[in-house]
């Protein structure tokens, strides 16, 4: 495998286990601009048996996995180079009339040193580094650039095992 492709499939591992972990899955689907569709399953009470049944929300998460060079960190945020055609995806999205599944950007940041990526413990596995998350406003224009535009990431975005909850809460609840 690549380093790109190792990137990739550790960052998909990471969000799934993140969204597993609280009840969370991802609906396999065509890739037209979204990586991830996460739903969420609900459990229901019938005759006292438990059931369950997928919820009709969902999240489109758009994957990026990327070393850390190529991020610039600041104190309250971190600005990464996305390719214009996926910044461009991202606005179509936020803008478009009567979308009912919010689509975001998870960028995945490994070490630079891919060997310290993971690393096995007696009692358990550590991925390194770091993931945050960003839904582009919908007042934002296509870009016209040729190759990339930067986006500012708030560092208050960071992934981690309340993604999921906190999201689907803010969006539905």
């Amino acid at each position: 495998m690549t380093t790109n492709d190792i990137m990739e499939e550790l960052s998909r591992d990471f969000i799934l286990t993140i969204a597993h972990n609280k009840g969370y899955f991802n609906h396999d689907g065509r890739d037209y601009g979204t990586d991830l569709q996460i739903r969420k399953s609900l459990k229901r009470t019938q005759n006292g048996k438990g059931r369950y049944l997928t919820s009709g929300k969902s999240i489109d998460v758009q994957l990026k996995a990327v070393s850390e060079d190529w991020i610039s960190y600041s104190e309250n945020s971190i600005k990464y180079r996305l390719e214009v055609k996926n910044y461009n995806d991202l606005v179509e999205r936020a803008k478009e009339d009567g979308a009912l599944i919010p689509l975001i950007l998870i960028v995945f940041i490994v070490p630079s040193d891919m060997t310290k990526c993971v690393e096995s413990l007696q009692d358990g596995i550590i991925t390194r580094k770091e993931a945050f998350w960003y839904q582009l406003p919908s007042n934002l224009e296509r870009s016209s650039n040729t190759s990339s535009v930067t986006i500012e990431i708030p560092k208050t975005n960071k992934v981690n095992t309340e993604l999921f909850p906190n999201l689907f809460s803010t969006l539905w609840d």
